[in-house]
């Protein structure tokens, strides 16, 4: 089995981590983080651009108050077809942390070698290896800060005949 990089291509697990005062924790993983134009752009309004971000920059250059939607699949999309092996190598296996359901239906344009992991899972795992000391707390602070987060615990790891994953330290 092989350790992951950690991908970010959902705004979801940065804001709600961020409103339960919890964003830190994602250091304890001890792993190479890596998040989406899109996603940063969200979270800061900052932006390191991949092709559909150029093309989103663009847009809001010309259409200040159109409503873009689903730039995050488009980017991470093109993030994993066309970016990822800047990054990481190709044989290595990427974490999807995600806290958008579509995320899990969109596996058919993902990478083969992709783990996919849910906040509620992250939370769990982490209590359960002693990286926090209470999931609930957590998920707690995320609700009582005025965000309702997906309940699906997901920890889908990559496919075992390319050699699997994990991301517990």
């Amino acid at each position: 089995m092989k350790r992951v990089a950690l991908i970010i291509p959902d705004a979801g697990p940065l804001i709600s981590l961020g409103k339960a005062k919890s964003l830190d924790i994602l250091l304890k993983l001890e792993l190479p983080i890596y998040i989406i134009d899109q996603v940063y752009f969200e979270v800061t309004r900052e932006i390191i651009e991949t092709q559909v971000g150029r093309l989103a920059r663009m847009e809001r250059e010309i259409n200040p108050s159109a409503r873009q939607r689903q730039l995050g699949d488009a980017a991470i999309t093109d993030f994993l077809t066309n970016q990822v092996n800047e990054f990481v190598e190709s044989s290595q296996p990427v974490l999807l942390l995600f806290e958008d359901s579509d995320l899990i239906r969109m596996n058919v344009v993902l990478r083969e070698n992709v783990h996919m992991l849910s906040t509620k899972a992250l939370l769990i795992g982490m209590e359960r290896l002693g990286l926090i000391t209470s999931e609930v707390n957590v998920w707690e602070n995320i609700i009582a800060a005025g965000r309702i987060p997906s309940n699906e615990i997901v920890d889908q790891s990559a496919p075992a005949v390319l050699g699997g994953s994990y991301w517990q330290p």
